[in-house]
């Protein structure tokens, strides 16, 4: 199979029994283990960054079907005027977390990293690309790339009783003249469309 079979998953897809998941916390770092993988029902692992790069690719290869879910900023929104704006995920009971600042940002470009890799791998697998969105922690929440790629598996099993978890691309605006638009676009893959995924919002 080509390159041309990564693409977004819909809002359906998201159900446990439909292919294999594999769940990414993806950060940047030099030395340290900031990236949590966690495979199907496997147990949660802690890699550096490439490490876990290479262990996506390899997953890939293996899998006929493999959903793939990110914890990084997977689109992006713009308003009216052509300007970075929050998607409706990012700001929460007076907190922000915006996809262009701060660790937002860093993610993002972790997970450009990881896409261009994975492209440039020419994987076997068709992979279905998901958002993970691990935020709002509590004042007592310990945060945890192991615990955040477990509470996303939590989330997925749970669908058919907790579909709030679930956003559609259309629901990502704040306002409905606000462009949303794959975070990967201006990587100009060739004969690639990965679209914009939905998201799996998990409050840790």
């Amino acid at each position: 199979m080509g390159i041309a079979m990564i693409y977004s998953g819909k809002v359906d897809d998201v159900s446990w029994a439909k292919g294999t998941w594999l769940i990414l916390d993806i950060g940047f770092s030099n030395n340290k283990k900031s990236c949590g993988v966690l495979l199907g029902d496997n147990a949660a692992k802690q890699l550096k960054f490439n490490d876990a790069l290479d262990e996506v690719v390899r997953i890939a290869r293996d899998k006929p079907l493999l959903n793939l879910v990110i914890e990084a900023p997977l689109s992006v929104a713009f308003d009216k005027s052509g300007n970075p704006k929050a998607r409706r995920i990012e700001k929460e009971g007076g907190k922000n977390h915006l996809w262009y600042v701060g660790p937002g940002c860093a993610v993002l470009v972790a997970g450009m990293y990881l896409m261009r890799k994975l492209y440039d791998s020419h994987p076997s697998a068709d992979v279905k690309l998901f958002e993970g969105f691990v935020s709002y922690k509590s004042e007592v929440a310990k945060s945890s790339h192991l615990r955040d790629v477990e509470l996303l598996r939590e989330a997925i099993k749970a669908r058919q009783t907790l579909r709030h978890h679930i956003i559609k691309p259309e629901d990502l605006k704040i306002d409905p003249d606000d462009n949303i638009r794959s975070a990967f676009e201006v990587m100009h893959m060739k004969d690639i469309d990965l679209g914009i995924p939905p998201v799996i919002k998990v409050n840790g």
